[in-house]
């Protein structure tokens, strides 16, 4: 992982106020995704399509990082852009829209994934990778690719929910400290401990590639 708080919130509070501005009032409005969402609360469709159009790809591949089940993505992800229209109306600038909708994917995701039903079927296939990855193998022998991704998803999965979050939007994501906080609700301290533990975990769960 590259360099170096309190849970996300649950969904009712997918669309509150981000409490910290990353940008300029100018900067933000020359953002064009805040331009586009500022004219969706005005009631322009066409720029909802468009809105949708420029990010459903990033938020559909965050979301699939995040809940590691291909067939809950599409749903989800619908979800995220139907809370953002239905909430144009009290969109408020004060952070850019990306940070904004990262805040809307990650609640949803994490409500997806602390249901109980998905926290038991999860358990099922750790278990079953465990027993793939955690076999014993002759000195001579590799994992092979697929393994190897079995073995870090695995331990990505077995983050908690918002270690897992933070480390993706910062390593796969490219978010920085500050937007990440914003996504999080959390302090950039709160960010910098959050990767620091999520960065201990896995040094511990793959130490063994790491020799």
């Amino acid at each position: 992982m590259r360099r170096g708080g309190s849970a996300a919130g649950s969904s009712k509070h997918t669309v509150a106020p981000l409490t910290r501005a990353p940008a300029s009032p100018a900067e933000l409005l020359a953002d064009l995704d805040t331009q586009l969402m500022l004219q969706v609360r005005g009631g322009d469709r066409e720029a909802a399509g468009q809105l949708i159009r420029r990010n459903y790809e990033r938020v559909s591949r965050y979301i699939g990082r995040i809940v590691r089940d291909v067939r809950a993505v599409e749903d989800l992800t619908q979800e995220v852009f139907a809370s953002v229209l239905s909430h144009a109306a009290v969109y408020e600038p004060t952070a850019r829209f990306t940070t904004w909708v990262y805040r809307v994917a990650t609640n949803t995701a994490l409500k997806f994934i602390q249901s109980p039903h998905v926290r038991g079927r999860d358990r099922a296939g750790d278990a079953r990778l465990a027993e793939t990855a955690d076999r014993v193998e002759t000195p001579d022998a590799r994992l092979t690719v697929d393994e190897l991704k079995a073995r870090v998803q695995r331990a990505i999965g077995e983050l908690p929910p918002n270690q897992r979050a933070a480390a993706i939007l910062f390593e796969c994501e490219g978010l920085s400290y500050e937007q990440i906080a914003g996504v999080l609700n959390v302090t950039e301290d709160g960010v910098r401990a959050l990767l620091q533990r999520a960065r201990a975990a896995l040094r511990a769960r793959l130490s063994d590639l790491l020799e």
